[in-house]
């Protein structure tokens, strides 16, 4: 596969990564680590962090329980200048609707959504003060748009950054400040294929027969933070092999 980043330099730019220690995450970790940009991200898992320490020496990993809106803050606002922000973190807990808990759906909303909203608000109000400019992605899933049984909070959460995705672009975009999308379909991570049912469930309703590789979701990335994304803010950005149009 063609490297986009061989084209596109992040060399000197700092870029934070929400949920960089695994899945989705970890790739876009590895390729801006690769490309030369100063990366931070935020996990939880104490394991994780020390694996990511171990294996990318120079990378600014901190371990925050992004539900806790307070210490978020506090760890975002330590890092400084912020370049680039990727939301990617993410829970999902299967319930069927008449057995939702109210703590799992918390859990769901203060990760999937609210720890979006308040790492936007630290970086962004950062990049407005020092007058840089910038560029955020969000990560959403194709249950936003083709939801399933077990997933009511999930889809919703997810349904909700894609709407949210285009407040951000409209209220930062005098800041020179843009807001884009990425909406994947089943993606090639051990969260999706250590459940065969989900897996198949996936690989059927995928036109092109075959799971999301999570390279390819940052090449997006790449693209979509990039100058050559320059008019491109607001937008969701499908790349589910036809999964969402069937």
């Amino acid at each position: 596969m063609n490297r986009m980043s061989l084209t596109i330099s992040f060399i000197g730019k700092n870029i934070l990564i929400t949920g960089g220690g695994q899945g989705i995450g970890r790739q876009l970790v590895q390729r801006f680590y690769d490309g030369g940009a100063t990366v931070f991200t935020l996990d939880k898992n104490p394991e994780t962090i020390e694996r990511l320490r171990n294996e990318l020496p120079n990378i600014r990993a901190a371990i925050v329980d992004l539900s806790d809106w307070d210490a978020t803050r506090k760890v975002v606002e330590s890092f400084g200048g912020i370049d680039y922000l990727i939301n990617s973190a993410g829970v999902i807990i299967t319930e069927d609707l008449l057995s939702i808990k109210k703590e799992s759906a918390a859990l769901q909303v203060n990760v999937n959504l609210l720890a979006a909203v308040n790492v936007t608000q630290c970086v962004a109000k950062s990049m407005v003060r020092r007058g840089t400019g910038g560029a955020i992605l969000n990560i959403s899933s194709g249950a936003a748009k083709r939801v399933g049984v077990q997933t009511a909070i999930y889809s919703a959460t997810k349904a909700a950054i894609e709407n949210l995705t285009k407040t951000m672009a409209v209220e930062l975009a005098p800041h020179n400040i843009r807001v884009n999308c990425i909406c994947p379909g089943g993606v090639d991570t051990p969260m999706l294929t250590s459940v065969p049912a989900q897996k198949y469930e996936c690989l059927k309703r995928h036109l092109i027969s075959r799971l999301v590789d999570p390279n390819e979701i940052a090449e997006l990335a790449i693209f979509l933070l990039s100058s050559s994304a320059s008019m491109i803010t607001g937008e969701t950005v499908v790349i589910d092999g036809g999964y969402t149009i069937t």
